[in-house]
């Protein structure tokens, strides 16, 4: 009897040490990279919205609705990023963490008043003449920029957030989680200075984005900024903004224009293609960068990208 119980407690235990493990679902690929940071090889982190698709048109699926009610911990920005979100994380009653709360709150991660310090600079006039364009549909409400994941300080902030939630849940995992965030700290604030000082020989250099979603990284590192094509890139920019950022790329000062993978912009090409200006291109979802090389991995590149197209 006693071999048949330890042969029954033997096969069991697979079963038990996975249903232990964690389960978090983040809504974009940066936020997954940041909860994976923070959970490690203590459970897994879904990606809700996958490679390619936007989170500001996406639909869910009934796979999704599944994988939100087993999750241990929901990872969004909030509805004025994933509007599709909103009504469905009501509906269940899981752990969430909404980086952003709705219009008429404050932050709950994020210190307003930080960024506000840095809005102003030599181009902003140009820049909110280009907003002027896209009033109509403009989707920061609140003038917040909801790409929250641009600015590491923010998701430093995020991450502990994300341990500190998780902690309260599994009290027993609590060392191993601490360890995890000191390593994610340590190694983002090393990378966020070294990024400082790759990026600080361009702050000069003028650029123009397709869609506004780099607005928190470029303010962060002091960069120069000078247009955006669109606010949402299922927009298609008018012929007045067109000709406005065609003067500006005639600027001596400005060098790049910067694509996304997510999108064809023809329209953005057959202008570049007649001007001195190089084309490059930054991902504002991740959706190239590995669990491994992870968010750091992430600002890394984006200041690759950044530093080739501005030489």
């Amino acid at each position: 009897m006693k071999k048949l119980a330890f042969i029954i407690l033997f096969l069991l235990s697979p079963t038990l040490i996975a249903q232990e493990r964690l389960q978090l679902v983040a809504s974009v690929k940066p936020l997954q990279l940041v909860a994976h940071a923070i959970v490690a090889d203590l459970g897994e982190v879904g990606l809700l919205i996958p490679p390619g698709a936007s989170p500001h048109h996406y639909a869910l699926k009934p796979s999704d609705i599944r994988v939100l009610q087993k999750a241990d911990l929901v990872v969004w920005v909030g509805p004025d990023m994933e509007q599709f979100l909103e009504k469905t994380l009501q509906r269940y009653d899981r752990p969430v963490l909404q980086l952003m709360k709705n219009d008429e709150d404050e932050h709950e991660v994020h210190h307003e008043d930080e960024h506000e310090a840095h809005h102003e600079h030599e181009h902003q006039a140009s820049h909110d003449e280009a907003e002027e364009d896209d009033a109509d549909h403009h989707h920061h409400h609140g003038d917040v920029d909801p790409h929250v994941w641009m600015d590491p300080i923010y998701m430093l902030e995020a991450a502990e957030h994300i341990k500190e939630m998780l902690q309260a849940q599994f009290p027993e995992l609590s060392d191993k989680l601490e360890a995890n965030y000191q390593a994610f700290k340590r190694d983002l604030l090393l990378a966020d200075k070294q990024i400082k000082q790759q990026l600080t020989p361009y702050q000069s250099n003028g650029f123009v984005v397709f869609h506004d979603a780099f607005s928190l990284f470029v303010e962060h590192y002091g960069l120069n900024q000078r247009a955006y094509f669109t606010v949402d890139p299922a927009q298609t920019p008018g012929a007045k903004k067109l000709a406005r950022i065609e003067r500006i790329l005639k600027e001596p000062d400005v060098r790049c224009v910067f694509v996304e993978p997510q999108f064809k912009a023809p329209i953005v090409e057959r202008i570049v293609d007649d001007l001195p200006v190089n084309l490059g291109r930054l991902d504002p979802l991740a959706i190239d960068v590995s669990l491994t090389e992870g968010y750091v991995g992430y600002l890394r590149s984006l200041a690759n990208s950044i530093e080739a197209c501005l030489q």
